[in-house]
């Protein structure tokens, strides 16, 4: 089962075995994921930036949009795993 259609399916409470753990991951995914593309963002401010010394400052926010979007695969891995 995809991460859509397992979404899809828990929105209409089909075969859902732990609705708790499924909405609260389904609102972690949508924050970390908001986050992670929040992060880009940030790189791109950075890099139209006329200040010097871009590198650092990019590779700090990089590691921070990585993290995020981490935290969004596995709240996608916990919601899968919400149904029977």
């Amino acid at each position: 089962m995809g991460l859509i259609e397992a979404i899809l399916l828990g929105l209409q409470y089909k075969n859902l075995q732990k609705p708790f753990v499924f909405f609260s991951m389904l609102i972690g995914f949508l924050f970390f994921s908001l986050a992670g593309f929040g992060m880009f963002y940030g790189i791109y401010e950075i890099v139209i930036s006329n200040k010097t010394g871009k590198f650092l400052p990019v590779l700090g926010v990089l590691a921070f949009s990585i993290l995020f979007f981490g935290l969004a695969g596995v709240c996608g891995y916990m919601i899968k795993r919400c149904f029977k």
